[in-house]
């Protein structure tokens, strides 16, 4: 988190993100009857990672919304 210049949750595109924790990814996991390497994946690398501070195999909750659509939530593993 010390490597980056600017606060990325504070920017006004950016959307929300939620850390899951280790009950509610299984419950996800279940609800969709899918694994963990089937969701999308999120690298350690990435910005947003990187300011949550999160590690391998965690599952990250992200939820737009906007003008054109109402509200849309995508998850993502961190890899």
């Amino acid at each position: 988190m010390n490597d980056l210049v600017v606060n990325p949750t504070k920017h006004v595109l950016q959307p929300k993100y939620e850390v899951l924790t280790a009950v509610e990814k299984q419950e996800l996991l279940k609800k969709y009857k899918i694994e963990e390497k089937q969701l999308p994946h999120m690298l350690r690398a990435d910005p947003m990672a990187s300011y949550f501070g999160l590690e391998r195999g965690q599952v990250v909750k992200i939820s737009h919304s906007g003008e054109v659509f109402n509200s849309l939530v995508t998850y993502r593993c961190v890899v």
